[in-house]
């Protein structure tokens, strides 16, 4: 019996709106998901495949994610920047997924270079979309919070690629602690790992940069932590202030009618 094409849009017209609603926490749980599974995993074989999926999906997710957002102000201007927008992650993305997939292929020390460099821009772009939409929140809600941490962990995402391209151009940009170098599937989960704990300023001293490059990069993201820390608290508590004073005059305005 066909199912009513009624019913079949409805259904999807409630997925829709539902993902687009909690977005940012569908982004937040794949970037989780993603930065989880991957020490569960091997460094060979179906692992590796598995790993690159879930990478491609969390790029659709995150492209899917910054083409949506709330049109506050000139609406005309920002439906303009949108479509821009959403055209050069498009671009970005599609050039990240192919040769991710070419690298798949046919491994090449050049293509998981090149590769490495073109999800470095698209991770950036996605934390530079995502930080904007962060600092015109006007509202403390459950997204704010989401899209908040999300911002912080693709910041750590996108150095730890920064960090692999770093270390693709300069072999000996890192010293690991007496432990031979990693090898081209060890090198991303290994320098994600430092970029986070650089990020959140946690420094165990198991990697450590050397060249001069590598320690200004280190250097730079551990600071831009520090501040995005500091910033986002004091918005998100001068949000929250201004939430509650506004309800306040609310309420009296509703007792004294």
């Amino acid at each position: 019996m066909p199912m009513d094409n009624s019913f079949v849009n409805r259904m999807r017209t409630l997925i829709e709106n539902g993902l687009i609603a909690r977005r940012h926490t569908a982004l937040l749980v794949a970037i989780i998901a993603l930065l989880g599974v991957r020490p569960l995993i091997s460094d060979t074989g179906v692992g590796t495949a598995m790993y690159s999926i879930m990478a491609m999906l969390l790029l659709v997710l995150a492209l899917y994610t910054i083409q949506v957002d709330e049109l506050l102000g000139d609406r005309d201007l920002l439906l303009k920047q949108r479509k821009k927008r959403g055209l050069l992650g498009w671009v970005l993305a599609i050039v990240a997924i192919v040769l991710r997939l070419g690298e798949i292929v046919s491994p090449s020390h050049l293509l998981a270079t090149t590769s490495s460099i073109s999800w470095l821009l698209f991770f950036g772009f996605v934390t530079l979309t995502e930080l904007r939409g962060v600092l015109k929140q006007r509202k403390v809600t459950r997204e704010t919070i989401s899209m908040s941490i999300s911002v912080y962990l693709l910041l750590g995402l996108t150095w730890g690629l920064f960090f692999i391209v770093l270390f693709d151009f300069q072999p000996h940009a890192f010293s690991f602690g007496g432990a031979p170098l990693p090898s081209e599937q060890q090198v991303t989960p290994v320098l994600i790992y430092f970029s986070l704990t650089t990020l959140a300023t946690v420094g165990y001293g198991d990697i450590t940069p050397v060249t001069l490059q590598a320690r200004y990069a280190a250097v730079s993201e551990g600071i831009a932590g520090q501040f995005y820390l500091a910033i986002l608290v004091a918005r998100l508590v001068g949000m929250q202030m201004s939430q509650s004073a506004i309800e306040r005059v609310k309420e009296k305005v509703e007792d004294s009618d």
